[in-house]
């Protein structure tokens, strides 16, 4: 007669268990970041991909047109450029819409009118059909926050309004012939870069806003900062003569303070527009560098745009990426120089820039 000859079954104990998990644990803290980092890779990438999407765009736009678009538009009807409310000025990027293989985006819009919205993330209800439109390409994957709709802007150089004075000119301008004020604009053309196209910034990429003024996002401008100007004079180019010292020991200290003082008086709707012209919806200016720890400031109230720091900025570690006026995209880093970054904004400033400097 066999008898059955019982076993012990031994199981893990809860010290092995935790050993086990703590295995886990540490090799999920390890593979974590790398895959992170891979998911970024892909995502400046594609970001890459849009601004390089937006230099062909540029010289496509160039061949068949003889120049490049305007940075800000025509506006409403009836409208002259003395009296111009820039509001309501169609964007380059809407210009352009024929040459990024969206002709029937373009064909929505009813050209014989204006922008007739800006100052929320409401639209346009006579162009809404176009303006609602999500553009792949204009959207930074990068950017996960915020509402808007754009994450690529036009340059307007080194100039601190909405005008495109010529001695702060960079690839776009505006048509201005305000009288007593800007002097007249012509069409950016590949001839008046006599800066190199290799060495002129066309377009940057700008963080979206967060449409909330309980909290602050890169890219929220603060509005009404009252930031000094010289004699009582607006600093209205920034690489001329003067302007940096006054920039750097005035302007941007104002700047912060009155953010640090006023957390919520911000314009917080940047990039809401692709089709509006504006600052913060799809122009900026080479006020302070990329990713600077001074917030961008306007010394307008209630809305941030027209004046001051609209800066380009990112979701990217180190820097942003911007397209220059051959077509090629660079990352620039956050670490530029003030000086090399006017260089790069300005058309025709005569600087020598190396291509290590930036």
């Amino acid at each position: 007669m066999h008898h059955a000859v019982s076993r012990n079954r031994r199981g893990f104990t809860l010290i092995e268990l935790l050993v086990v998990i703590a295995i886990i644990a540490v090799l999920i803290a390890l593979l974590l970041p790398a895959v992170q980092s891979a998911r970024e890779a892909a995502r400046r990438s594609q970001c890459v991909n849009n601004l390089k999407q937006l230099g062909l765009a540029l010289h496509n736009y160039e061949s068949a047109n003889g120049a490049f678009p305007w940075n800000q538009v025509v506006g409403r009807p009836g409208s002259n450029w003395a009296a111009q409310d820039a509001a309501h000025g169609r964007s380059g990027l809407t210009l352009m819409l024929p040459y990024l293989e969206q002709q029937s985006i373009a064909n929505a819009f009813n050209y014989a009118w204006g922008m007739q919205f800006m100052y929320s993330y409401d639209l346009d209800t006579i162009q809404a059909t176009a303006c609602r439109t999500v553009i792949s390409a204009f959207l930074c994957p990068s950017d996960g926050g915020g509402v808007g709709r754009n994450n690529y802007m036009l340059s307007n150089g080194t100039n601190y309004d909405w005008h495109s004075r010529p001695e702060g000119a960079g690839v776009f301008g505006r048509p201005d012939n305000d009288a007593g004020g800007p002097s007249a604009f012509g069409a950016g053309t590949i001839a008046a870069i006599t800066d190199g196209t290799s060495n002129t910034v066309a377009f940057a990429e700008r963080s979206r806003g967060d449409n909330s003024a309980t909290k602050k996002s890169p890219s929220d401008i603060y509005v009404g900062a009252g930031m000094p100007e010289p004699n009582a004079q607006p600093v209205y180019v920034a690489s001329s003569a003067g302007n940096t010292q006054i920039i750097l020991t005035s302007m941007m200290p104002a700047c912060a303070q009155f953010a640090k003082t006023n957390p919520t008086s911000t314009w917080d709707h940047a990039g809401a527009h692709w089709a509006n012209s504006n600052y913060s919806q799809t122009t900026f200016n080479f006020m302070i560098t990329p990713n600077s720890k001074t917030p961008d400031c306007s010394n307008w109230g209630t809305y941030g745009i027209g004046y001051g720091f609209h800066t380009p900025r990112s979701y990217h570690s180190g820097g942003v990426n911007v397209a220059l006026a051959d077509g090629s995209v660079r990352f620039i880093k956050d670490a530029i120089a003030l000086q090399t970054w006017y260089a790069l904004g300005t058309r025709a400033g005569g600087e020598v820039v190396s291509s290590d400097s930036y």
